[in-house]
Protein backbone atom coordinates (compact mmCIF):
# COMPACT_ATOMS: atom_id res chain seq x y z
CA UNK A 1 0.00 0.00 0.00
CA UNK A 2 1.31 3.36 -0.47
CA UNK A 3 1.46 6.58 2.15
CA UNK A 4 2.94 4.28 5.07
CA UNK A 5 -0.03 2.24 5.77
CA UNK A 6 0.51 -1.14 6.45
CA UNK A 7 -1.65 -3.25 3.92
CA UNK A 8 -0.85 -6.80 2.12
CA UNK A 9 0.55 -6.23 -1.15
CA UNK A 10 1.82 -8.29 -4.18
CA UNK A 11 2.84 -11.18 -1.55
CA UNK A 12 5.42 -9.22 0.28
CA UNK A 13 6.04 -8.36 3.76
CA UNK A 14 5.40 -4.91 4.82
CA UNK A 15 6.58 -3.31 7.40
CA UNK A 16 5.29 -3.20 11.07
CA UNK A 17 3.85 -0.57 12.98
CA UNK A 18 3.31 0.22 16.90
CA UNK A 19 -0.72 0.49 17.38
CA UNK A 20 -1.94 3.97 16.35
CA UNK A 21 -5.15 5.22 16.96
CA UNK A 22 -7.95 4.22 14.24
CA UNK A 23 -8.32 7.46 13.21
CA UNK A 24 -4.59 8.66 12.78
CA UNK A 25 -4.25 5.30 10.87
CA UNK A 26 -7.37 6.70 8.41
CA UNK A 27 -5.00 9.73 8.03
CA UNK A 28 -2.14 8.28 7.26
CA UNK A 29 -3.70 5.96 4.69
CA UNK A 30 -5.39 8.83 2.67
CA UNK A 31 -2.78 11.70 2.71
CA UNK A 32 -0.86 12.69 -0.30
CA UNK A 33 1.93 14.57 -1.44
CA UNK A 34 0.96 18.23 -2.00
CA UNK A 35 -1.04 18.77 -5.43
CA UNK A 36 1.37 20.94 -6.73
CA UNK A 37 3.81 17.63 -6.99
CA UNK A 38 1.29 15.93 -9.07
CA UNK A 39 1.92 18.30 -12.04
CA UNK A 40 1.39 16.94 -14.75
CA UNK A 41 4.12 14.85 -16.65
CA UNK A 42 2.38 13.24 -19.62
CA UNK A 43 3.88 10.06 -18.69
CA UNK A 44 0.73 7.49 -19.31
CA UNK A 45 1.03 4.12 -21.37
CA UNK A 46 -1.49 3.54 -23.66
CA UNK A 47 -3.33 1.02 -21.64
CA UNK A 48 -4.51 3.83 -19.12
CA UNK A 49 -5.43 6.59 -21.58
CA UNK A 50 -9.03 7.87 -21.29
CA UNK A 51 -11.03 5.81 -24.23
CA UNK A 52 -14.77 5.55 -24.79
CA UNK A 53 -16.78 2.94 -22.24
CA UNK A 54 -18.87 0.28 -23.58
CA UNK A 55 -21.78 0.58 -20.80
CA UNK A 56 -23.08 -2.81 -19.91
CA UNK A 57 -27.22 -3.09 -19.93
CA UNK A 58 -27.95 -4.90 -16.76
CA UNK A 59 -24.58 -4.42 -14.82
CA UNK A 60 -22.48 -2.15 -12.78
CA UNK A 61 -19.98 -0.26 -15.38
CA UNK A 62 -16.86 0.68 -13.02
CA UNK A 63 -14.63 3.84 -15.00
CA UNK A 64 -11.51 4.98 -12.90
CA UNK A 65 -11.06 8.66 -12.20
CA UNK A 66 -7.99 8.51 -13.75
CA UNK A 67 -8.90 6.82 -17.08
CA UNK A 68 -10.89 10.32 -17.65
CA UNK A 69 -9.28 13.10 -19.75
CA UNK A 70 -8.46 15.76 -16.95
CA UNK A 71 -8.00 19.89 -17.45
CA UNK A 72 -7.11 22.57 -15.03
CA UNK A 73 -5.05 21.54 -12.03
CA UNK A 74 -6.55 18.09 -11.89
CA UNK A 75 -3.42 15.62 -11.99
CA UNK A 76 -2.81 11.85 -10.93
CA UNK A 77 0.53 9.91 -10.14
CA UNK A 78 2.66 8.89 -13.56
CA UNK A 79 1.78 5.63 -14.79
CA UNK A 80 4.45 5.18 -17.37
CA UNK A 81 3.25 0.96 -17.66
CA UNK A 82 0.57 -1.61 -17.43
CA UNK A 83 1.14 -2.51 -13.89
CA UNK A 84 -1.75 -1.30 -11.95
CA UNK A 85 -0.66 1.41 -8.93
CA UNK A 86 -2.28 1.55 -6.23
CA UNK A 87 -2.07 5.62 -6.32
CA UNK A 88 -4.50 5.74 -8.49
CA UNK A 89 -6.68 8.83 -7.20
CA UNK A 90 -7.74 12.34 -8.77
CA UNK A 91 -7.11 15.37 -6.81
CA UNK A 92 -6.39 18.83 -7.72
CA UNK A 93 -9.86 20.83 -7.27
CA UNK A 94 -8.86 24.23 -6.78
CA UNK A 95 -11.03 25.77 -9.11
CA UNK A 96 -14.45 25.56 -11.24
CA UNK A 97 -12.19 25.19 -14.16
CA UNK A 98 -10.81 21.60 -13.15
CA UNK A 99 -12.76 19.39 -15.03
CA UNK A 100 -13.08 15.53 -15.32
CA UNK A 101 -14.40 14.13 -18.93
CA UNK A 102 -15.35 10.73 -19.66
CA UNK A 103 -16.95 9.10 -23.05
CA UNK A 104 -19.25 6.31 -22.97
CA UNK A 105 -21.17 4.35 -25.10
CA UNK A 106 -24.66 3.93 -23.98
CA UNK A 107 -26.72 0.63 -25.81
CA UNK A 108 -29.95 2.57 -25.82
CA UNK A 109 -31.26 5.76 -24.43
CA UNK A 110 -32.00 5.42 -20.75
CA UNK A 111 -31.14 6.93 -17.08
CA UNK A 112 -28.49 5.79 -15.44
CA UNK A 113 -28.12 6.20 -11.76
CA UNK A 114 -24.15 7.35 -10.88
CA UNK A 115 -22.14 6.82 -7.77
CA UNK A 116 -19.27 8.68 -7.58
CA UNK A 117 -16.73 7.68 -4.97
CA UNK A 118 -14.14 9.91 -3.00
CA UNK A 119 -12.32 11.44 -0.21
CA UNK A 120 -11.27 14.30 1.41
CA UNK A 121 -10.35 16.07 4.48
CA UNK A 122 -13.82 17.10 6.02
CA UNK A 123 -13.53 20.66 6.05
CA UNK A 124 -13.24 20.81 2.48
CA UNK A 125 -16.09 17.83 2.12
CA UNK A 126 -18.41 20.23 4.11
CA UNK A 127 -17.63 22.93 1.44
CA UNK A 128 -17.81 21.56 -1.93
CA UNK A 129 -20.86 20.41 -4.21
CA UNK A 130 -20.50 18.16 -7.30
CA UNK A 131 -21.46 18.49 -10.42
CA UNK A 132 -22.01 16.27 -12.95
CA UNK A 133 -23.65 16.94 -16.84
CA UNK A 134 -24.30 15.07 -19.44
CA UNK A 135 -25.82 16.14 -22.94
CA UNK A 136 -29.58 16.77 -21.38
CA UNK A 137 -29.09 16.76 -17.02
CA UNK A 138 -26.75 18.77 -14.72
CA UNK A 139 -27.20 17.26 -11.35
CA UNK A 140 -25.62 19.05 -9.00
CA UNK A 141 -25.68 17.87 -5.35
CA UNK A 142 -23.44 18.64 -1.60
CA UNK A 143 -20.71 16.52 -1.16
CA UNK A 144 -21.13 14.46 1.94
CA UNK A 145 -19.13 14.61 5.24
CA UNK A 146 -19.22 10.89 6.53
CA UNK A 147 -20.67 10.57 10.30
CA UNK A 148 -18.19 7.47 10.96
CA UNK A 149 -14.71 7.26 12.16
CA UNK A 150 -13.53 4.23 10.86
CA UNK A 151 -12.96 2.82 7.73
CA UNK A 152 -14.36 3.01 5.34
CA UNK A 153 -12.46 5.96 4.45
CA UNK A 154 -13.22 6.18 0.66
CA UNK A 155 -17.61 6.79 0.35
CA UNK A 156 -19.94 5.81 -2.40
CA UNK A 157 -22.26 8.56 -2.90
CA UNK A 158 -25.07 7.99 -5.15
CA UNK A 159 -26.74 11.07 -6.36
CA UNK A 160 -30.01 11.40 -6.10
CA UNK A 161 -31.02 12.57 -9.76
CA UNK A 162 -30.23 9.74 -11.98
CA UNK A 163 -28.14 11.02 -15.30
CA UNK A 164 -30.05 10.62 -19.23
CA UNK A 165 -28.02 9.23 -21.51
CA UNK A 166 -28.35 9.09 -25.24
CA UNK A 167 -28.03 5.58 -27.60
CA UNK A 168 -24.26 5.86 -28.15
CA UNK A 169 -21.71 8.00 -27.27
CA UNK A 170 -22.57 10.30 -24.80
CA UNK A 171 -19.79 13.30 -22.84
CA UNK A 172 -19.61 12.80 -18.84
CA UNK A 173 -17.97 16.05 -17.25
CA UNK A 174 -17.38 16.26 -13.76
CA UNK A 175 -16.06 18.94 -11.28
CA UNK A 176 -16.52 20.88 -8.38
CA UNK A 177 -19.03 24.00 -8.03
CA UNK A 178 -19.85 26.39 -5.92
CA UNK A 179 -16.83 26.22 -2.81
CA UNK A 180 -18.36 28.41 0.46
CA UNK A 181 -15.15 29.59 0.96
CA UNK A 182 -12.41 32.14 -0.51
CA UNK A 183 -9.73 30.89 -3.30
CA UNK A 184 -7.16 31.46 -0.55
CA UNK A 185 -9.13 29.59 2.07
CA UNK A 186 -9.51 26.59 -0.38
CA UNK A 187 -5.82 26.85 -1.26
CA UNK A 188 -5.37 26.80 2.22
CA UNK A 189 -7.54 23.45 3.10
CA UNK A 190 -5.55 21.93 -0.31
CA UNK A 191 -2.58 22.30 1.32
CA UNK A 192 -3.32 21.82 4.86
CA UNK A 193 -0.34 19.32 6.52
CA UNK A 194 -0.72 16.61 9.34
CA UNK A 195 1.65 16.07 12.06
CA UNK A 196 3.48 13.80 9.28
CA UNK A 197 3.54 16.79 6.53
CA UNK A 198 0.86 15.09 4.19
CA UNK A 199 -2.06 16.93 2.89
CA UNK A 200 -5.57 15.42 2.25
CA UNK A 201 -7.12 17.19 -0.35
CA UNK A 202 -10.32 16.45 -2.11
CA UNK A 203 -9.64 12.99 -4.37
CA UNK A 204 -11.77 10.99 -6.65
CA UNK A 205 -11.36 7.47 -7.21
CA UNK A 206 -14.05 6.18 -9.31
CA UNK A 207 -17.69 6.73 -11.08
CA UNK A 208 -19.68 3.65 -11.44
CA UNK A 209 -23.08 3.61 -14.17
CA UNK A 210 -25.80 1.61 -13.58
CA UNK A 211 -29.48 1.61 -15.09
CA UNK A 212 -31.92 2.08 -11.35
CA UNK A 213 -33.57 -1.52 -12.69
CA UNK A 214 -30.53 -3.39 -13.15
CA UNK A 215 -29.22 -2.10 -9.46
CA UNK A 216 -32.69 -3.33 -7.85
CA UNK A 217 -32.22 -6.77 -9.88
CA UNK A 218 -28.41 -6.82 -8.72
CA UNK A 219 -29.35 -6.13 -5.71
CA UNK A 220 -31.92 -9.36 -5.67
CA UNK A 221 -29.69 -11.79 -6.91
CA UNK A 222 -26.83 -10.75 -4.98
CA UNK A 223 -28.92 -11.42 -1.52
CA UNK A 224 -30.13 -14.56 -3.08
CA UNK A 225 -26.86 -16.08 -2.69
CA UNK A 226 -25.60 -14.27 0.67
CA UNK A 227 -23.77 -16.63 3.11
CA UNK A 228 -24.74 -17.38 6.50
CA UNK A 229 -21.93 -16.18 8.45
CA UNK A 230 -23.57 -17.43 11.50
CA UNK A 231 -21.18 -20.01 12.19
CA UNK A 232 -18.75 -17.20 12.58
CA UNK A 233 -20.29 -15.48 15.11
CA UNK A 234 -20.52 -18.47 17.16
CA UNK A 235 -17.64 -19.81 16.53
CA UNK A 236 -16.28 -16.08 17.99
CA UNK A 237 -12.82 -16.13 15.87
CA UNK A 238 -10.27 -17.90 13.84
CA UNK A 239 -6.30 -18.16 13.25
CA UNK A 240 -5.10 -16.75 9.46
CA UNK A 241 -1.78 -18.60 8.50
CA UNK A 242 0.92 -17.30 5.94
CA UNK A 243 1.99 -20.27 4.03
CA UNK A 244 3.57 -17.39 1.91
CA UNK A 245 6.65 -16.99 -0.41
CA UNK A 246 8.62 -14.83 1.39
CA UNK A 247 8.04 -16.81 4.97
CA UNK A 248 11.68 -17.56 6.45
CA UNK A 249 12.35 -21.58 7.68
CA UNK A 250 12.62 -21.98 11.70
CA UNK A 251 16.50 -22.23 11.21
CA UNK A 252 16.87 -20.13 8.34
CA UNK A 253 17.54 -20.98 4.57
CA UNK A 254 15.68 -20.92 1.49
CA UNK A 255 12.26 -18.96 1.94
CA UNK A 256 9.10 -21.36 1.05
CA UNK A 257 8.67 -19.50 -2.80
CA UNK A 258 12.70 -21.05 -3.37
CA UNK A 259 11.43 -24.58 -2.04
CA UNK A 260 8.00 -24.96 -2.35
CA UNK A 261 7.22 -28.14 -3.30
CA UNK A 262 9.64 -29.82 -0.28
CA UNK A 263 7.74 -27.60 2.13
CA UNK A 264 4.76 -29.26 0.90
CA UNK A 265 5.82 -31.96 1.13
CA UNK A 266 7.52 -31.91 4.54
CA UNK A 267 3.99 -29.85 6.18
CA UNK A 268 2.75 -31.72 9.23
CA UNK A 269 -0.84 -31.39 9.14
CA UNK A 270 -1.19 -33.29 12.55
CA UNK A 271 0.76 -31.21 14.53
CA UNK A 272 -0.57 -27.88 12.86
CA UNK A 273 -3.76 -29.23 13.78
CA UNK A 274 -3.40 -30.06 16.92
CA UNK A 275 -1.64 -26.52 17.93
CA UNK A 276 -4.15 -24.49 16.24
CA UNK A 277 -6.57 -26.92 18.08
CA UNK A 278 -5.14 -25.08 21.62
CA UNK A 279 -5.69 -21.86 20.11
CA UNK A 280 -9.37 -22.59 20.29
CA UNK A 281 -9.82 -21.03 17.08
CA UNK A 282 -13.36 -22.27 14.82
CA UNK A 283 -11.36 -21.93 11.48
CA UNK A 284 -8.06 -21.49 9.96
CA UNK A 285 -7.63 -18.99 6.61
CA UNK A 286 -5.03 -20.68 5.07
CA UNK A 287 -3.25 -18.58 2.37
CA UNK A 288 -2.64 -19.78 -1.11
CA UNK A 289 -1.12 -18.01 -3.75
CA UNK A 290 0.48 -15.20 -1.71
CA UNK A 291 4.31 -13.89 -3.56
CA UNK A 292 4.10 -16.50 -6.37
CA UNK A 293 1.07 -18.01 -7.51
CA UNK A 294 2.21 -21.48 -6.61
CA UNK A 295 -0.60 -23.60 -4.99
CA UNK A 296 -0.61 -26.49 -2.25
CA UNK A 297 -2.24 -29.17 -4.25
CA UNK A 298 -3.30 -30.42 -7.82
CA UNK A 299 -5.16 -27.57 -10.12
CA UNK A 300 -5.86 -28.44 -13.93
CA UNK A 301 -6.73 -25.27 -14.55
CA UNK A 302 -3.21 -23.22 -13.22
CA UNK A 303 -1.46 -26.41 -15.23
CA UNK A 304 -2.80 -25.65 -18.26
CA UNK A 305 -1.72 -22.27 -18.10
CA UNK A 306 1.91 -23.19 -17.17
CA UNK A 307 3.51 -26.54 -15.35
CA UNK A 308 5.64 -26.30 -12.21
CA UNK A 309 3.08 -24.27 -10.25
CA UNK A 310 0.93 -26.79 -8.13
CA UNK A 311 1.99 -29.73 -6.29
CA UNK A 312 0.95 -33.58 -6.29
CA UNK A 313 0.15 -33.52 -2.31
CA UNK A 314 -3.32 -32.37 -1.94
CA UNK A 315 -2.11 -30.38 1.40
CA UNK A 316 -5.85 -29.00 0.98
CA UNK A 317 -7.56 -31.94 1.43
CA UNK A 318 -5.88 -32.96 3.79
CA UNK A 319 -5.96 -29.84 6.10
CA UNK A 320 -9.07 -30.18 5.52
CA UNK A 321 -9.64 -33.44 7.53
CA UNK A 322 -7.05 -33.11 9.59
CA UNK A 323 -8.77 -29.57 11.23
CA UNK A 324 -11.96 -31.32 11.03
CA UNK A 325 -10.65 -34.37 13.59
CA UNK A 326 -10.85 -30.85 15.93
CA UNK A 327 -14.42 -29.35 14.62
CA UNK A 328 -12.47 -26.44 13.02
CA UNK A 329 -13.09 -25.58 9.13
CA UNK A 330 -10.98 -24.12 6.96
CA UNK A 331 -11.47 -21.37 4.84
CA UNK A 332 -8.66 -20.14 1.82
CA UNK A 333 -7.12 -16.62 1.51
CA UNK A 334 -6.52 -15.86 -2.24
CA UNK A 335 -3.87 -13.06 -4.10
CA UNK A 336 -5.08 -12.90 -7.51
CA UNK A 337 -2.06 -10.30 -8.69
CA UNK A 338 0.64 -11.20 -6.48
CA UNK A 339 3.41 -12.84 -8.65
CA UNK A 340 0.40 -13.45 -11.55
CA UNK A 341 3.12 -12.09 -14.00
CA UNK A 342 5.38 -15.12 -14.09
CA UNK A 343 1.89 -17.20 -13.92
CA UNK A 344 -0.42 -16.00 -16.82
CA UNK A 345 1.20 -13.04 -17.75
CA UNK A 346 0.04 -9.78 -18.33
CA UNK A 347 -3.35 -9.99 -16.66
CA UNK A 348 -4.48 -6.18 -19.02
CA UNK A 349 -4.14 -8.47 -22.41
CA UNK A 350 -1.90 -7.46 -24.92
CA UNK A 351 -1.76 -5.31 -27.97
CA UNK A 352 -2.85 -2.00 -28.42
CA UNK A 353 -6.01 -2.39 -26.53
CA UNK A 354 -5.86 -3.68 -23.22
CA UNK A 355 -8.85 -6.70 -22.23
CA UNK A 356 -8.51 -8.18 -18.92
CA UNK A 357 -11.38 -11.28 -20.35
CA UNK A 358 -8.80 -14.05 -20.44
CA UNK A 359 -7.01 -13.35 -16.84
CA UNK A 360 -11.20 -12.95 -15.31
CA UNK A 361 -11.62 -16.30 -17.21
CA UNK A 362 -8.66 -18.01 -15.57
CA UNK A 363 -10.33 -16.83 -12.31
CA UNK A 364 -13.21 -17.96 -12.43
CA UNK A 365 -12.18 -21.16 -13.67
CA UNK A 366 -9.69 -21.31 -10.44
CA UNK A 367 -12.12 -20.38 -8.12
CA UNK A 368 -15.12 -22.67 -9.84
CA UNK A 369 -12.64 -25.68 -9.66
CA UNK A 370 -11.15 -25.43 -6.53
CA UNK A 371 -15.00 -24.80 -4.75
CA UNK A 372 -15.98 -28.18 -6.96
CA UNK A 373 -13.22 -30.43 -5.82
CA UNK A 374 -13.53 -29.33 -1.95
CA UNK A 375 -17.23 -29.22 -2.06
CA UNK A 376 -19.09 -28.26 1.41
CA UNK A 377 -15.73 -30.18 2.98
CA UNK A 378 -14.13 -26.27 2.71
CA UNK A 379 -15.77 -23.49 4.41
CA UNK A 380 -14.78 -21.06 1.29
CA UNK A 381 -12.81 -21.14 -1.40
CA UNK A 382 -12.14 -17.78 -0.95
CA UNK A 383 -12.74 -16.09 2.12
CA UNK A 384 -10.43 -13.29 1.98
CA UNK A 385 -9.17 -12.37 -1.62
CA UNK A 386 -6.70 -9.68 -1.39
CA UNK A 387 -6.06 -6.67 -3.56
CA UNK A 388 -8.98 -6.54 -4.81
CA UNK A 389 -9.85 -2.68 -4.11
CA UNK A 390 -6.49 -1.50 -4.80
CA UNK A 391 -5.83 -2.95 -8.16
CA UNK A 392 -9.11 -5.82 -9.33
CA UNK A 393 -11.73 -3.01 -9.22
CA UNK A 394 -9.83 -1.19 -11.56
CA UNK A 395 -10.31 -3.35 -14.20
CA UNK A 396 -14.25 -3.29 -13.59
CA UNK A 397 -14.51 -7.13 -13.07
CA UNK A 398 -17.05 -9.06 -13.41
CA UNK A 399 -17.79 -9.62 -9.73
CA UNK A 400 -20.89 -11.60 -10.02
CA UNK A 401 -18.97 -14.88 -11.76
CA UNK A 402 -16.51 -14.99 -9.85
CA UNK A 403 -18.86 -15.26 -6.96
CA UNK A 404 -21.10 -17.90 -8.38
CA UNK A 405 -17.79 -20.00 -9.35
CA UNK A 406 -16.25 -19.14 -5.59
CA UNK A 407 -20.16 -21.12 -4.40
CA UNK A 408 -20.10 -23.92 -7.28
CA UNK A 409 -19.33 -26.35 -4.89
CA UNK A 410 -20.59 -24.72 -1.48
CA UNK A 411 -23.41 -22.53 -1.98
CA UNK A 412 -23.16 -20.84 1.88
CA UNK A 413 -19.23 -19.88 1.03
CA UNK A 414 -18.70 -16.57 2.74
CA UNK A 415 -16.87 -14.62 -0.02
CA UNK A 416 -14.69 -11.52 0.87
CA UNK A 417 -13.37 -9.32 -1.64
CA UNK A 418 -11.06 -7.57 0.45
CA UNK A 419 -12.24 -3.64 -0.13
CA UNK A 420 -9.16 -1.95 2.65
CA UNK A 421 -10.00 1.70 2.43
CA UNK A 422 -13.12 1.77 0.05
CA UNK A 423 -16.72 0.62 0.60
CA UNK A 424 -18.38 -2.38 -0.53
CA UNK A 425 -16.72 -3.08 -3.79
CA UNK A 426 -19.75 -5.11 -5.10
CA UNK A 427 -23.02 -6.42 -3.59
CA UNK A 428 -21.43 -9.91 -4.51
CA UNK A 429 -19.62 -9.76 -1.50
CA UNK A 430 -20.64 -11.21 2.21
CA UNK A 431 -17.63 -10.59 4.51
CA UNK A 432 -16.06 -6.96 5.54
CA UNK A 433 -12.47 -7.71 4.34
CA UNK A 434 -10.00 -4.92 5.51
CA UNK A 435 -6.45 -5.40 6.08
CA UNK A 436 -6.36 -4.76 9.97
CA UNK A 437 -2.75 -5.00 10.66
CA UNK A 438 -1.66 -5.18 14.08
CA UNK A 439 -4.53 -3.35 15.16
CA UNK A 440 -7.20 -3.27 17.56
CA UNK A 441 -10.82 -4.35 15.97
CA UNK A 442 -12.77 -1.93 14.73
CA UNK A 443 -16.28 -2.02 15.95
CA UNK A 444 -17.71 -0.71 12.58
CA UNK A 445 -21.37 1.21 13.40
CA UNK A 446 -24.47 0.19 12.60
CA UNK A 447 -25.15 2.66 9.75
CA UNK A 448 -22.74 1.63 7.37
CA UNK A 449 -24.36 -1.57 7.20
CA UNK A 450 -27.75 -0.43 6.51
CA UNK A 451 -29.72 -0.04 2.78
CA UNK A 452 -28.03 2.01 1.36
CA UNK A 453 -25.25 2.38 3.67
CA UNK A 454 -21.19 2.43 2.65
CA UNK A 455 -21.51 -1.56 3.52
CA UNK A 456 -24.66 -2.73 2.68
CA UNK A 457 -25.07 -6.02 2.28
CA UNK A 458 -21.74 -7.38 4.14
CA UNK A 459 -21.18 -9.32 7.73
CA UNK A 460 -18.64 -7.43 9.95
CA UNK A 461 -15.59 -9.38 10.47
CA UNK A 462 -12.41 -8.40 11.47
CA UNK A 463 -9.08 -9.48 10.24
CA UNK A 464 -5.40 -8.52 11.96
CA UNK A 465 -2.13 -9.95 13.00
CA UNK A 466 -0.65 -10.40 16.68
CA UNK A 467 3.02 -10.66 15.66
CA UNK A 468 3.13 -9.96 12.13
CA UNK A 469 2.06 -11.54 8.75
CA UNK A 470 4.49 -14.14 7.51
CA UNK A 471 7.33 -15.68 9.42
CA UNK A 472 10.51 -13.61 10.90
CA UNK A 473 13.22 -15.78 12.30
CA UNK A 474 16.88 -15.41 13.41
CA UNK A 475 19.13 -18.83 14.65
CA UNK A 476 15.56 -20.80 16.00
CA UNK A 477 14.00 -17.63 17.71
CA UNK A 478 11.18 -15.77 16.32
CA UNK A 479 12.49 -11.97 16.32
CA UNK A 480 8.66 -10.38 15.80
CA UNK A 481 6.64 -9.93 19.06
CA UNK A 482 2.78 -9.59 19.66
CA UNK A 483 1.11 -6.05 19.25
CA UNK A 484 -0.42 -6.15 22.97
CA UNK A 485 -0.31 -8.20 26.03
CA UNK A 486 -2.23 -11.09 26.85
CA UNK A 487 -4.48 -8.67 28.97
CA UNK A 488 -5.46 -6.47 25.86
CA UNK A 489 -5.92 -9.39 23.47
CA UNK A 490 -8.26 -10.76 26.06
CA UNK A 491 -10.57 -7.29 26.40
CA UNK A 492 -9.90 -7.26 22.39
CA UNK A 493 -11.55 -10.08 22.02
CA UNK A 494 -14.13 -9.91 24.25
CA UNK A 495 -15.44 -6.93 23.15
CA UNK A 496 -15.48 -8.07 19.44
CA UNK A 497 -17.52 -11.59 20.88
CA UNK A 498 -19.85 -9.18 22.67
CA UNK A 499 -20.37 -7.09 19.04
CA UNK A 500 -20.87 -10.41 17.36
CA UNK A 501 -17.77 -9.43 15.60
CA UNK A 502 -15.73 -12.26 14.35
CA UNK A 503 -12.00 -12.36 14.39
CA UNK A 504 -9.18 -13.73 12.45
CA UNK A 505 -5.97 -13.03 13.88
CA UNK A 506 -2.84 -14.34 12.24
CA UNK A 507 -0.30 -16.15 13.83
CA UNK A 508 3.32 -15.80 12.36
CA UNK A 509 4.02 -19.23 10.64
CA UNK A 510 7.39 -20.79 9.61
CA UNK A 511 6.72 -22.66 6.30
CA UNK A 512 8.27 -25.80 7.29
CA UNK A 513 5.72 -27.03 9.80
CA UNK A 514 7.17 -30.07 11.36
CA UNK A 515 6.91 -31.46 15.33
CA UNK A 516 10.64 -31.16 15.39
CA UNK A 517 10.59 -27.44 16.24
CA UNK A 518 7.62 -24.60 17.24
CA UNK A 519 6.25 -23.32 13.48
CA UNK A 520 4.24 -20.58 15.87
CA UNK A 521 5.89 -17.97 18.27
CA UNK A 522 5.72 -19.93 21.84
CA UNK A 523 4.73 -16.72 23.15
CA UNK A 524 1.90 -16.13 20.95
CA UNK A 525 0.34 -19.54 21.35
CA UNK A 526 -0.03 -18.83 25.23
CA UNK A 527 -1.50 -15.45 24.69
CA UNK A 528 -4.37 -17.39 22.72
CA UNK A 529 -4.90 -20.01 24.95
CA UNK A 530 -5.22 -17.10 27.54
CA UNK A 531 -7.95 -15.83 25.45
CA UNK A 532 -9.65 -19.66 24.40
CA UNK A 533 -9.94 -19.58 28.65
CA UNK A 534 -11.31 -15.95 28.74
CA UNK A 535 -13.39 -16.17 25.76
CA UNK A 536 -14.62 -19.93 25.27
CA UNK A 537 -14.60 -20.77 28.95
CA UNK A 538 -12.09 -23.84 28.27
Amino acid sequence: MQFGAIEHESGVMKKQSKLLPVLVVLISVLTFPAVVAFAKQGVVHPYWAPRTWQLRPDDITTIMGFRAKLSGNLAHADRPTPTVVNNAFVRGFNTDEDIMTWEVDAPYRASYTIAVLYTGDKEILAQSTLEVTSATTTVTEKVKVPNWETRPAFQRHYLKQNLLLKKGINTIRLRLVNFQGTQAERDALNNKRNAKGKTNPFAIWSIELVRPEALVAIKARAKAMKADVQWMVDGKYGLFVHFSSGSTPFLGGPRLGQQYQRLVDLFDVDAFADKVAETGASWVCFTCAHGTQHWPGPSNTIDQIKPGFTCKRDLIRELIDGLAKHDIRLMLYYNPNSGMENLYGDTYGNGETPDPTGYFNFLEAHFREVSLRYGEDLATTAGYVDDCGWKVYQLDPPWEKLAKAIKAGNPNAPVGFSQNIFPNLTPFTDLVVSDGAGREPEILPAVLFEEGGQLEGQYPAHWCFMDGWSSRTRNGTFTAKPQFSAEQYIEFFEKADEANLPITINLSMTPDVTSKHPFFNPVCIDIMKQVRKAVKGY
